[in-house]
């Protein structure tokens, strides 16, 4: 699906261009203004701009990876980036918790935590895992944020065998004492770190630094970008991609500079401020359209990109489900390989719940089941079949149908089709109940699989290191 024309997706690459030479961008990180000044970008360390040359970004566009394997504990769960059917992630770090026993909001407990990344290691839907959730009761000491982080990281991993996101440098160790060491780890994009530039037009300090980290050891980097049009960026559409554009390649060159095979991802979860309420929507048909755009350009330049979908509602409820339900079907359609931000969330990625993920696992089934489309050829147009069963016949017991019914249709596990009289003598459940329902069965049967107990001393020593240099830290003030 495009919903630029090819002559509408040069302009914007040239207008991008134009910007990037002309206004520049901030990079309050004084490593990459070095190696950006060395490559022939104009620099002001007073400032901290660049101005960036177009052969700069068309060079660093042309060595990054068009496509990667992105390794998971689990070689399974490993996952093909670029050219592959689009593959799902949770839906941000969310403040609030939608109770499964009450349907109340609350702030999210470390359970909460736990359970979702279990639930998510179990859904066949979702491919990416970090903990949906923000604690509620995180100090604001670096220190303790730090090892926050790494406990959660190791949480993580112990719950589930998917692809990971944690790209800061304690990541980078976990990472590399899950792969065998270093020299594996530059082998192996397995750790991706998440980026998100500041609009307009500027990357910030701690940002940068996970983009040199990762690029140093490549591993994938998500440059995801949340402008938001009318507010962070221009009120017209083609503006917002134009800006939005730029602050992708000027990231992506950053990454470059260190190592120019470093795969970097195209992301894009940039909406629309809604100007009766001064509140970024997401879940507007606006963030669709730009997602697919989104998804469109980066097809242009041939990096593979990341979308998201997500909903205002804040509740699971008909509005979270038809929202999030076109975003994730522009998304697909549009050829995105990753929609990231998505799965389990509502308010704008600041509440979660499990009856949401299990609803997002199933419209995400239902969505790559459309994408595939129809086959068409000798077989499946079935003319002998036709002719063998004739006007008045049936197809229930026919061999073509025991063969493809299957591979044709995709299976709901939540929707109801059954009769009215059916659905009732079952209980008469809506479908936030069943999914209710199937979360709590999958938590108290499903079993990640165990950590190796070697590497997992491995990350416990990685875990007590840093809670000692710390203390250190702490003692030496």
């Amino acid at each position: 699906m495009n919903v630029l024309s090819s002559d509408e997706v040069y302009d914007i690459h040239t207008a991008t261009l134009e910007v990037l030479e002309r206004t520049g961008v901030v990079v309050h990180e004084k490593r990459a203004l070095k190696l950006l000044d060395n490559a022939g970008a104009i620099i002001d360390f007073k400032i901290e701009t660049a101005k960036i040359p177009d052969y700069l970004i068309q060079e660093a566009v042309a060595k990054t990876p068009k496509s990667f394997i992105w390794h998971a504990r689990n070689p399974k769960n490993s996952i093909r980036i670029g050219g592959a059917p689009t593959k799902f992630g949770p839906g941000g770090t969310c403040k609030n918790m939608i109770d499964i026993e009450t349907g109340q909001c609350r702030p999210p407990t470390e359970d909460d935590a736990v359970k979702l990344v279990r639930l998510i290691d179990a859904l066949e839907n979702i491919h990416i895992v970090y903990p949906p959730t923000t604690s509620a009761h995180i100090s604001t000491s670096e220190a303790e944020q730090r090892i926050h982080g790494i406990k959660r990281l190791a949480m993580t991993i112990r719950n589930s065998s998917k692809c990971l996101e944690g790209g800061g440098i304690d990541g980078l160790r976990i990472a590399s004492a899950l792969v065998g060491g270093e020299e594996e780890l530059l082998k192996k994009p397995f750790m991706a770190g998440y980026v998100d530039p500041v609009s307009p037009l500027t990357h910030g300090k701690e940002m940068v630094e996970v983009v040199l980290r990762s690029a140093k050891f490549g591993q994938p980097i998500f440059m995801m970008v949340m402008a938001i049009a009318g507010a962070t960026a221009p009120a017209t559409l083609a503006g917002t991609l134009v800006q939005q554009n730029a602050e992708v390649l000027s990231g992506l060159l950053i990454a470059h500079l260190v190592n120019p095979r470093a795969p970097v991802i195209y992301g894009s979860v940039s909406c629309i401020m809604d100007m009766r309420t001064t509140i970024a929507s997401v879940g507007c048909p606006e963030q669709g359209l730009i997602s697919a755009a989104a998804a469109q350009i980066a097809r242009h330049y041939g990096i593979p990109c990341s979308v998201g979908a997500e909903s205002d509602s804040k509740v699971p409820d008909a509005q979270a489900s038809y929202e999030k339900a076109m975003s994730l079907m522009m998304g697909v359609r549009a050829g995105a390989d990753l929609m990231d931000l998505s799965m389990g969330s509502t308010e704008t990625y600041n509440t979660t719940s499990f009856e949401q993920m299990i609803i997002d696992n199933e419209m995400a089934g239902m969505v790559l089941r459309s994408s595939k489309g129809i086959e068409v050829n000798d077989e499946t147009l079935a003319i002998d079949v036709i002719d063998r069963v004739g006007p008045g016949g049936n197809y229930l017991a026919d061999k073509h149908t025991l063969h493809w019914f299957k591979k044709e249709r995709y299976d709901p596990k939540l929707s109801s089709r059954e009769t009215r009289n059916v659905w009732e003598k079952l209980g008469s459940k809506h479908i936030r109940e069943k999914a209710r329902e199937q979360a709590k069965k999958i938590l108290a049967e499903h079993e990640p699989e165990p950590v190796d107990k070697t590497v997992w001393k491995k990350i416990e020593t990685i875990i007590k290191n840093v809670e000692k240099e710390n203390r250190a830290h702490k003692e030496n003030e």
